[in-house]
């Protein structure tokens, strides 16, 4: 059995990727893959880059490998 895991580092405020004109710009934007299961162009991950640099990925909402419109969700305790 091989199992997988990834480690994470907490995107901190100062690590965020920023637009402080609140306009966009200084922002570029990067498409990644494209496609997955589906016949289509769709791209599978967006890379936001600041003016500095920074970054971070954007990836479609995804139960198992299909892609899905996300409602909304709730939290619950389990008593």
């Amino acid at each position: 059995m091989i199992i997988r895991s990834h480690r994470y580092l907490e995107m901190t405020p100062d690590m965020r990727p920023q637009d402080p004109c609140m306009d966009g710009t200084g922002l570029t934007f990067q498409t990644l893959e494209h496609g997955g299961e589906e016949p289509d162009t769709m791209p599978q991950a967006i890379k936001l880059i600041d003016a500095e640099g920074r970054w971070c990925i954007y990836v479609p909402t995804s139960v198992g490998t299909r892609v899905v419109q996300s409602h909304g969700y709730n939290l619950a305790h389990e008593d």
